[in-house]
């Protein structure tokens, strides 16, 4: 589901913490906040809570090796992490966070000045399905997205709704069909380091006005692009469909079937890519 392991490894663990955490909050929603504090043994006993103002979503201790897992619901996307301990007290704030997706961070708590240092923020999501306006706006230079379609569809936005990922890395891949957009949905991927969409079918879909762009951020670092369809098309775009690939460095697109299908007004702009079947 949303993550590499399976859905029941996830959910028994998380319920097992749940139920063994004296403080829990409410604990209870679709999303997950986990992650791990390098240095727990210079704290003694330590406190994490998950709050959206001054409403606390939920709260939980870190066991004696700085792993802590709180689940909660949040209406505005935007919560703030707060860690407290004998000897530390810091929050961390303006973390964003989809429904139906795992936020797992490697923490270091630095004193001195007290600060929660995020070494590592992965977010792993379920495949994303939007047909009406729905809109996703994720801009978060260090956070690694990443969906796992364990053989379904990953990506899709219809009607008039828009996916926006602005990341530091995204991984799409196992997907049946990766991303499509179509009557005038968009989705736009970009990344500072890498991209990679894989899938069984076609990996990129374009019909009637919808638009993806896949692309190097304002501030590349070692931008990527790998877009692969074992069996049908890199890209297939159609209609008065727009495709924008636009790599800082190496960029590739293949195909079973071939690296493009391009019918009607579409228009696929590859830049510098090389295309192979």
């Amino acid at each position: 589901m949303m993550r590499k392991d399976t859905v029941a490894v996830i959910f028994i663990f998380v319920v097992s913490l749940i139920m063994l955490s004296c403080d829990s909050g409410s604990n209870n929603g679709d999303i997950i906040i986990e992650g791990i504090i390098s240095n727990p043994s210079q704290f003694g006993d330590i406190k994490v809570t998950v709050l959206q103002g001054t409403s606390r979503l939920g709260s939980t201790n870190a066991n004696s090796e700085g792993s802590f897992v709180i689940r909660f619901s949040s209406s505005t996307g935007i919560v703030t992490l707060k860690i407290e301990a004998s000897n530390f007290n810091a929050e961390r704030p303006n973390i964003l966070v989809i429904d139906q997706s795992v936020n797992d961070f490697d923490i270091t708590l630095q004193q001195n000045p007290t600060v929660i240092v995020i070494d590592r923020w992965q977010v792993y999501q379920d495949p994303i399905s939007f047909s009406n306006s729905q809109v996703i706006d994720f801009n978060e230079s260090q956070a690694e997205f990443n969906i796992d379609g364990q053989g379904g569809n990953c990506m899709y936005s219809g009607g008039s709704s828009s996916i926006t990922y602005r990341v530091k890395k995204i991984s799409i891949t196992q997907c049946r069909e990766g991303v499509r957009a179509q009557s005038s949905g968009s989705i736009l991927l970009e990344a500072d380091e890498g991209i990679q969409i894989s899938s069984n079918r076609d990996a990129v879909v374009t019909l009637d006005d919808g638009f993806v762009g896949i692309g190097q951020s304002s501030n590349p670092v070692n931008n990527t692009i790998v877009i692969q369809s074992a069996n049908q098309f890199g890209i297939n775009a159609s209609g008065n469909s727009v495709v924008d690939v636009d790599p800082q460095n190496q960029c590739s697109i293949s195909g079973g079937r071939g690296a493009l299908n391009v019918n009607g007004n579409a228009t696929v702009n590859t830049s510098s890519c090389t295309l192979s079947n």
